[in-house]
């Protein structure tokens, strides 16, 4: 009996254990696009032009050998866009939802920077800006790290 008890309370604490957290590269990709396509879905119908995805990996700063992966959309936006009503919606739709909010202006007014972050902890970071020439919303996020990669240890599988 003693054993059984033993087993019992090892699944209780690995069942407490367990996290939902994504450990693979593609999980903490996927983690921080679900949030990037909900704040790009806040963007009123129609407004979108044109849209473009981007990563790219590096090593974990915990040193632990995982990845993390920063993650950005750019959407082009027509121009009519009213950034700072939309910027004041979204402010107000994720403090509605207990997430930290900062908003601020950057070098001159018509660029405005809004930092969420969320649940998770997941920092966005989204920048309405005209630089290029065309009225653009950015959407930036690095992922959490992935789980190391495993190695081959010696001896095994020759």
């Amino acid at each position: 009996m003693s054993v059984s008890v033993i087993l019992l309370v090892v699944v209780i604490i690995s069942l407490n254990l367990r996290t939902d957290r994504p450990t693979t590269r593609a999980g903490v990709i996927e983690e921080v696009l679900v949030d990037v396509d909900s704040i790009a879905a806040t963007l009123p119908a129609g407004t979108v032009v044109s849209t473009s995805d981007a990563s790219a990996g590096s090593d974990c700063p915990d040193g632990s050998g995982g990845e993390e992966v920063a993650v950005s959309r750019t959407m082009t936006v027509g121009p009519d866009f009213d950034r700072y009503a939309w910027v004041d919606s979204v402010a107000r739709h994720y403090e509605g939802m207990g997430w930290s909010v900062t908003a601020k202006t950057l070098d001159n007014r018509d660029h405005i920077a809004l930092k969420l972050v969320g649940q998770h902890l997941l920092t966005y970071r989204v920048t309405v800006t005209d630089e290029t020439g065309v009225p653009q919303v950015i959407i930036r996020s690095t992922s959490r790290c992935t789980e190391p990669a495993t190695s081959m240890r010696t001896g095994e599988n020759r």
